[in-house]
């Protein structure tokens, strides 16, 4: 489903001409999130986060933004006795954006920047530092909103949860990296 909706962006972004957003413009928007899982027919977790960004347009195809995320999970999985993750989440996440093939329906993007996560459940701190991509595409439903779509992340990543340490690097188009939401332009 992730091809059929980025295989749609491409064709859309190349059918059209003209660019959207503006040198000046500030778009404000963000997302909302929600995820279901059961692990190994134990409870089920349920998350949900609400990530608002703001971001300023200072070239035809760069802009700078940042994102302030929260989360939340109804339980915590334990694995080998960590509880990995936390019931309340919050993200700092500033980022330069760069859009392409734009025009009148809409435009592609990538946004590169950084990104600190904190969370804690019980006396376990959960911390994640990331680094890398995010490829996009925003659809412009009027000539001040448009509809967006995050799949996927390419970077690194370094989490730490207690004292257990990992660091990935990779290449990540799963479904719990897709995010859609909405901006508006000013």
């Amino acid at each position: 489903m992730k091809r059929l909706f980025f295989t749609l962006a491409i064709m859309l972004g190349l059918a059209t001409t003209i660019s959207a957003q503006e040198v000046g413009q500030v778009w404000v928007g963000g997302s909302l999130g929600i995820n279901s899982v059961k692990v190994n027919g134990g409870d089920r977790e349920t998350s949900f986060k609400i990530v608002p960004e703001i971001g300023y347009v200072f070239t035809e195809n760069l802009g700078i933004g940042v994102r302030l995320g929260y989360a939340n999970k109804t339980n915590v999985i334990k694995i080998d006795g960590l509880n990995i993750g936390g019931k309340n989440a919050f993200t700092v996440n500033p980022f330069l954006r760069y859009s392409f093939l734009k025009g009148n329906i809409g435009s592609l993007f990538f946004d590169g920047g950084g990104s600190y996560t904190y969370a804690k459940t019980g006396n376990v701190k959960t911390n994640v530092w990331e680094a890398g991509l995010r490829p996009g595409v925003a659809v412009n439903v009027s000539d001040k909103i448009a509809l967006t779509g995050k799949f996927g992340f390419i970077g690194y990543q370094h989490l730490k949860v207690g004292g257990a340490k990992s660091n990935n690097f990779g290449l990540d188009f799963d479904l719990a990296q897709t995010e859609f939401g909405v901006s508006i332009v000013f």
